[in-house]
């Protein structure tokens, strides 16, 4: 991922045709497998993929909990459970794929008609992804990468009439515009696609140093303004130096924003990255071409605490922050506002890594 944007790869390859969406039915028959001891080596909430992180030690733990916890944010996002129940469609996958997203298909599924919540379903399905994307990834994934895993193979979920869940929800396209201030030429430059925005700690913490009280989004402006570019003498340009405009049209339902830990931070750097983040952001501040007061809430954070191989999950339901407890729906309440996720965050040296936020 480059500084500026998670950017999406090509088009998936060939198709091998529909199909079906796993039911809750088939769900339930095998959660009841379970508990009737079919699988007698069927692990309980605490440890669903037990097995594998002993034979894999530490890696295979920070990937088991990045993908529960990045899982478990994306499931609290009102506006991807309103579009998965109103476009239920069959999908298409290649070869490599073909694994991977009849588990994401039965995860969504489950989370659509709520059978999510019953007891153990939420783990017969996580164990079933993680053997599923075991096959096609490396062990060593963080939650930022397992996020961009996830969206590359909801590519796929989308038919004739539609734009696929990603396009549609997740997927910003920005025009860069520029005016040369020497020349006066302005090239056209074709349009970005992005998951989002990549940021790291150490730019929000020196921005914030240097100016004080700005705001989160103004922050993530000011990174950008450093990007630049020539005025190409190839294509009858002057060569001098200019900065980019970026501009959209049409701002997704979700905005994705994503942190990157680059050292081993002390307590106070950790403390003071969090305290400069925000639950609400006005992205018309951040990209020309929308309205003001385009205002987005964040919805969920992942993060890891001191050990990195251990992922937290933090959603705001029911007017509330809760942390989510691993390959479990339950958690425990932090507070009503964001003043007591970065306390919490502070005591347990959490470092937010990804921010999922969602148009007000």
């Amino acid at each position: 991922m480059e500084e500026d944007s998670m950017e999406p790869k090509d088009a998936l390859g060939s198709e091998k045709g529909p199909l079906e969406i796993s039911s809750t039915k088939d769900i339930q028959e095998e959660a009841t497998k379970v508990n009737s001891g079919d699988m007698q080596n069927m692990p309980g909430e605490d440890s669903v993929s037990g097995n594998l992180e002993s034979a894999l030690g530490g890696a295979a733990t920070r990937y088991n909990s990045a993908l529960d916890m990045t899982l478990k944010a994306l499931m609290n996002i009102n506006v991807l459970k309103e579009d998965l129940k109103h476009n239920k469609h069959p999908f298409h996958v290649n070869r490599e794929e073909e694994q991977v997203l009849p588990a994401l298909q039965s995860l969504f599924t489950a989370l659509v008609s709520e059978e999510i919540k019953t007891k153990r379903v939420y783990s017969l399905i996580l164990r079933y992804l993680l053997v599923s994307l075991e096959e096609v990834n490396s062990m060593l994934s963080g939650a930022a990468e397992v996020l961009v895993t996830i969206l590359e193979s909801w590519h796929c979920w989308k038919n004739s009439e539609l734009e696929s869940l990603v396009t549609r929800l997740f997927t910003l396209e920005v025009y860069e515009r520029m005016s040369c201030r020497k020349c006066g030429r302005k090239p056209n430059y074709p349009e970005q696609s992005s998951y989002g925005i990549v940021i790291s700690a150490d730019s929000i913490r020196d921005l914030k140093c240097a100016f004080g009280d700005i705001k989160f989004v103004d922050v993530l402006k000011m990174t950008r303004m450093n990007y630049k570019m020539l005025c190409d003498i190839k294509t009858g340009g002057c060569g001098t130096t200019n900065f980019v405009h970026h501009v959209i049209s049409i701002c997704p339902p979700i905005f994705t924003v994503v942190l990157e830990w680059e050292k081993r931070e002390t307590d106070k750097e950790i403390s003071e990255t969090t305290e400069a983040l925000e639950s609400e952001i006005d992205i018309s501040r951040l990209y020309e071409g929308l309205e003001p007061n385009t205002n987005y809430r964040l919805v969920s954070m992942v993060g890891y605490g001191e050990e990195e191989r251990e992922h937290i999950c933090m959603t705001y339901e029911k007017n509330r922050w809760v942390n989510l407890r691993r390959e479990s729906l339950a958690g425990e309440v932090v507070g009503n506002c964001w003043k007591n996720v970065v306390t919490f965050c502070g005591e347990r040296k959490v470092r937010p890594v990804i921010l999922l936020y969602e148009a007000a």
